[in-house]
């Protein structure tokens, strides 16, 4: 067995491993969508299981923290999957779509068209969920044998977490007639106790008061030193702009002061003998002043071409590749430099989703990197308008500090987070929505 196969096995095992350790479902799917990576590599991975006979549910998709059930790609997929479950596919295969039919929406970039379907069966209780997995390259044959062992070893683990006879047992007792007067009596006054309203959102790990970099010319990036997350000292170099244009004008202001300086010379000299050189030295005496200042200008622009930095920090840089060779004018921003023990969280909260948010709110937040452990904010500022997210969201944006001590997460980290409003009853809490659309279709 060579040492590739031994490695793949390795990360197998531990793979498992953290399958039979999970603690519950909303744990394996996080483990499933986004760990299966170092088996086999994809782009996106989408996880669900059914709400109703041949009703298929996207529950999970990779470094998504949240599914948004309305956006295209979600939508996309879930018809995608629709589709093949009415195709009775039982056993892990691979297949293609046309690019034009990956679209999610106008506008939008399309899918990978290499797709691979993996069921996930329970020798006991069957299929229990399907894994989809998407990219670009085709999947080889080891890969497909490595992804049909796992769908068996993700269909027990699901199925030794959820255990249809409980819900069975549950049923009897509830079909009861004493039962079901105390379950209604119960719920009648449990919709009087207060609750906090709350609301969840996408939230991003971000600097609080960093230094911004902005162009100082009109130009061209030629270099950028730095790359994201570098530390750098006062006064280190960031930015080089293209310097070919300024060096020459700045060439040709020296060389028109040193014409002019020997147009002087010879002037001071014939001075002695002509009342017409006699004023000829003033006007080129001017002259010099004026080219002078043409020179200590193209020098400023000179130097200016390389940005220094101005403080000690951490370089906060989205894509540098996408700023080298492209036009910037004065003042346009270029990247950002960060203290990174000074942090704050920034949260997208979707429009349909909003709630009153007061400054100074609780708020949870859950990261991708380590989400079992919860962080602790609170509101600092929150927008009056909300706007476009890079997910094409209408969202409101929050603002919030960290309340926690000693080190402090990395900047660029997301997840989710989970804001604390008003106190309501909960009644209210359960039905605000239905009641939102009610007023919204009969205008009650």
């Amino acid at each position: 067995m060579s040492q590739d196969q031994l490695n793949s096995l390795a990360r197998i095992f531990t793979f498992e491993k953290k399958l039979r350790e999970a603690q519950s479902i909303v744990e394996l799917r996080y483990i499933v969508t986004n760990e299966l990576r170092s088996i086999s590599p994809y782009i996106y991975s989408f996880f669900g299981t059914w709400t109703k006979p041949k009703r298929f549910k996207i529950e999970a998709i990779s470094d998504i923290a949240v599914v948004e059930k309305t956006s295209p790609v979600t939508n996309l997929v879930q018809k995608i999957i629709q589709q093949k479950l009415t195709e009775a596919s039982t056993d892990a295969h691979v297949f293609t779509l046309e690019a034009e039919s990956l679209v999610p929406a106008k506008g939008e970039d399309p899918l990978p068209n290499q797709f691979i379907w993996v069921p996930c069966h329970s020798s006991q209780k069957g299929m229990q969920a399907v894994l989809v997995l998407n990219r670009n390259e085709s999947w080889t044959e080891q890969e497909i044998e490595y992804l049909r062992h796992l769908g068996t070893t993700i269909g027990h683990a699901m199925g030794s977490l959820v255990d249809k006879n409980i819900f069975e047992k549950m049923f009897t007792i509830m079909r009861s007639a004493f039962f079901q007067f105390i379950l209604f009596s119960g719920i009648i006054a449990s919709m009087f106790i207060p609750v906090s309203m709350s609301v969840i959102g996408q939230a991003e790990i971000i600097p609080n008061n960093p230094s911004i970099i902005n162009a100082p010319i009109d130009g061209v990036i030629d270099e950028i030193l730095v790359d994201n997350n570098d530390k750098v000292s006062k006064q280190t170099p960031l930015v080089n702009f293209e310097k070919t244009q300024l060096q020459n004008s700045f060439d040709l202001a020296q060389q028109e002061l040193k014409v002019i300086q020997t147009e002087l010379l010879q002037a001071q000299q014939s001075s002695f003998n002509s009342k017409e050189d006699k004023a000829l030295v003033s006007l080129l005496q001017s002259k010099i002043i004026l080219t002078q200042e043409t020179v200590n200008y193209q020098k400023l622009l000179l130097d200016k071409a390389t940005i220094l930095s101005p403080n000690d920090g951490t370089i906060v840089i989205k894509d540098k590749q996408l700023l080298i060779g492209r036009p910037f004018q004065v003042g346009e921003n270029i990247m950002e430099i960060a203290d990174p023990s000074d942090v704050q969280v920034e949260i997208q909260v979707p429009v349909k989703d909003s709630i009153t948010i007061k400054k100074g709110a609780k708020i949870n937040v859950f990261l991708d990197s380590d989400p079992l452990n919860v962080i602790k904010a609170s509101v600092i500022k929150f927008s009056y308008e909300p706007e476009l997210t890079a997910e094409n969201l209408l969202a409101y944006t929050v603002t919030a500090k960290l309340e926690q001590e000693g080190v402090q997460p990395r900047i660029g980290l997301r997840g989710s987070a989970k804001i604390f409003g008003d106190e309501v009853r909960l009644f209210f809490y359960l039905f605000r929505k239905p009641i939102i659309v009610v007023r919204q279709t009969l205008g009650l």
